[in-house]
């Protein structure tokens, strides 16, 4: 990993904060952010309410959205300015050139593999021959898998065996765990969390030892990611700036406070779910925010996914690293 490229970014940065802001009627800079209804979404309701929002006049408008990859679309098209996605859910876009930037790592935990207790197998290599549950035919959960277990030498179409569940599917996973015609699953939160809350299951490998998360290898690492689109950070990258800060502090904080980000979720009428099922899930991650690495968990997961086929073989990993990151 070249630091020039680094160095070239903070660059760019700079350049950029000339450019004038524009604000609305009321002074404030209207900035929108979308959402999908997911607990792991808390900083996006709760940044707002944060100092570095109002003494920045940040005004937000939060969205919402159907699934990631709308989500993913329209922070692409100009439609909104920035959201939480899954690096999983980004690659695909960034691959194909999609106008996205990528600022901050802010949690890891809502993608997990779980499996009952008595399975006693902690690593990925040992998954070959068995039955894989999974929220999602190349859901986040799936790649994120598929591509691990290919760095296992393990070939995700012939070595195991896929299953798809629908999301709401809780009591037909919980019934096939237990007959053990599934092995283990793979899922976003909140099935994966009502499994281990349920007691169906335990988590598979620990994500913050670095077991299941991008840029295995470097540590914790993280799930989510704040993404801003592109127009947004070359038009007010002050104000990308601003943003990113509060939602790093946001994060952090919800190491210890996640109960009152669950029920701003829950007041807003966005996130899916009860609030207690929210607190207990913000509870389980690992909210280590942070803005550095970004850059090399965004190339460690791209040659992860190429070499396992989920992009194209023309992908230059560490190019799609350099274009999507952006230091604020």
């Amino acid at each position: 990993m070249r630091k020039v490229r680094r160095r070239r970014f903070l660059r760019g940065a700079a350049a950029l904060a000339a450019i004038p802001v524009r604000a609305s009627a009321s002074g404030k800079i209207p900035v929108r952010l979308g959402v999908a209804g997911r607990p792991c979404e808390a900083p996006t309701f709760v940044a707002p309410d944060s100092d570095i929002f109002r003494h920045g006049g940040i005004d937000a408008r939060i969205i919402r959205y159907a699934d990631e990859r709308e989500l993913a679309a329209a922070l692409a098209a100009g439609t909104i300015d920035a959201a939480t996605l899954d690096l999983p859910t980004l690659l695909g876009p960034l691959s194909r050139g999609a106008r996205i930037r990528v600022a901050a790592g802010l949690h890891s935990g809502c993608l997990r593999v779980v499996a009952p207790e008595d399975v006693g197998l902690r690593t990925f290599g040992n998954l070959k021959g068995l039955a894989i549950a999974t929220d999602g035919l190349h859901g986040p959960s799936m790649d994120l898998l598929t591509a691990l277990l290919v760095r296992e030498g393990i070939d995700p179409r012939r070595d195991v065996r896929w299953h798809v569940y629908a999301p709401s599917s809780l009591d037909e996973l919980t019934a096939a765990l237990a007959s053990n015609s599934i092995d283990c699953v793979a899922a976003a939160d909140p099935l994966a969390y009502r499994l281990i809350a349920s007691k169906s299951a335990v988590p598979y490998a620990n994500t913050a030892d670095g077991g299941f998360t991008c840029g295995t290898g470097l540590g914790g690492g993280h799930h989510c990611f704040l993404a801003l689109g592109e127009r947004f950070v070359g038009a007010h990258p002050g104000i990308a700036s601003a943003l990113t800060h509060a939602f790093v502090a946001t994060s952090k904080s919800l190491a210890t406070t996640p109960g009152a980000a669950a029920l701003a979720g829950v007041r807003g009428g966005f996130l899916d779910g009860n609030l207690y099922e929210a607190i207990g899930i913000l509870s389980s991650y690992d909210w280590s925010a942070s803005t550095d690495l970004v850059l090399e968990e965004l190339e460690l997961t791209a040659r992860d996914f190429r070499r396992a086929g989920l992009l194209g073989a023309h992908v230059d990993a560490e190019e799609l690293a350099a274009r999507a990151y952006v230091a604020l």
